[in-house]
């Protein structure tokens, strides 16, 4: 049987009618996603460590690309403890999302960066999977140009530790990598004291 019009006009505004609820579903859902990401960011920068893992899956993974992975929750609250101290700052820039995934540039700074006269530490992409309302996964692609500067001022930060004979930066990273908690970047504001105060008495 050939629908008539005013069957065709019912069938279009149902049709209409689904897609409207589609759309809203999946922006509802994008929107969502983009909360947790700001609202862990939020807590991150108010360094609530506490409240900061509730953001966190129980196998969360993060991805700093070419550096290091960290897993699971325990490897999370160092590197959140870590920040703390060193008073991290993150900044969320041009913030897209698809599906599950949030898509953006973050800009982290802290005292850390501050004493080793470094801005900021560009991270571009990067990209957070969020699952059930939790951090599943981040994957960061920090700046080849910060890199390097960060390269720069640990060899000059070595060399001045060697010829005072401080060997506090041989338990500060270990094997190439860097040792995270709260008690280690205290360390390592203590260390870049001494190194100033070497400079001043010049």
């Amino acid at each position: 049987m050939v629908p008539n019009d005013k069957q065709k006009e019912s069938y279009m505004k149902k049709n209409i009618f689904f897609i409207f609820i589609l759309l809203t579903i999946i922006s509802c859902s994008k929107e969502k996603t983009q909360e947790v990401v700001k609202s862990y960011i939020t807590a991150h920068n108010a360094h609530d460590i506490e409240n900061a893992l509730t953001f966190y899956e129980e196998n969360i993974a993060i991805e700093l690309k070419g550096v290091w992975i960290k897993k699971g929750l325990s490897e999370m609250r160092s590197l959140e403890e870590w920040d703390a101290v060193l008073n991290s700052n993150l900044k969320l820039e041009s913030i897209t999302s698809k599906e599950d995934t949030v898509f953006c540039r973050i800009v982290e700074n802290n005292d850390w960066f501050g004493a080793m006269d470094i801005t900021d530490l560009v991270h571009d992409p990067t990209v957070l999977v969020v699952k059930n309302g939790k951090i599943e996964k981040i994957i960061a692609y920090p700046s080849e140009k910060t890199g390097k500067e960060i390269g720069a001022a640990i060899g000059a930060l070595y060399q001045w530790s060697q010829k005072v004979q401080d060997s506090t930066i041989n338990d500060l990273i270990q094997n190439g990598q860097f040792v995270y908690s709260a008690k280690a970047a205290e360390k390592w504001l203590d260390l870049f004291d001494r190194w100033k105060a070497s400079d001043r008495l010049k």
